[in-house]
């Protein structure tokens, strides 16, 4: 760093700085991560718990880590620690309903949000919540939903392009 950066009592964070070695203790890789979505719609029961049907990885870090037939992320060996895990669901629902979303590591629920439909017009519920988890390696983490009226419906609008409902975590620490 040249001398003419450093003021009389501190370094100026507003100056730009070119480093010319490797700086190291900065930043997180932020390693394992994954991101899934269903790629057609699929109705559910109504008053149970079900796992959503994120059939679909859109990218991993860790091939094979998300299970596209058990809808569920399974922490990498070595890689345990705190994960920032987030949810969004898009669900044709009937109106005046409950419906819930859930994070759940181990067959445990961890996280959760719920969303009542009144809307006559629209007929959809957008449930979405995120959090950090606390998980060990092996661990499976997994989303689900809780409706409790007719049957739902995880949208066919989501498809391959996960914009309405989507599944994806990454590790923090």
């Amino acid at each position: 760093m040249a001398i003419d950066k450093i003021q009389s009592e501190s370094i100026n964070l507003a100056d730009t700085f070119a480093f010319t070695g490797t700086v190291t203790g900065a930043g997180e890789s932020n390693v394992p991560y994954f991101r899934a979505s269903n790629n057609a719609a699929f109705s559910f029961s109504s008053s149970s718990t079900t796992k959503m049907r994120m059939n679909l990885v859109a990218f991993e870090s860790n091939a094979g880590s998300f299970s596209t037939t058990n809808y569920n992320f399974t922490v990498p060996s070595g890689e345990a620690g705190k994960y920032f895990i987030n949810y969004s669901l898009y669900l044709n629902a009937s109106t005046n309903a409950l419906a819930a979303g859930y994070i759940f590591v181990n067959n445990v629920e961890r996280l959760w949000n719920d969303q009542t439909n009144q809307d006559d017009y629209s007929g959809s519920v957008f449930l979405s919540a995120a959090g950090i988890v606390n998980v060990s390696a092996g661990d499976t983490i997994d989303c689900r939903c809780y409706y409790t009226s007719g049957s739902p419906e995880l949208s066919g609008n989501t498809y391959t392009d996960g914009r309405y409902s989507f599944f994806e975590g990454f590790k923090i620490t």
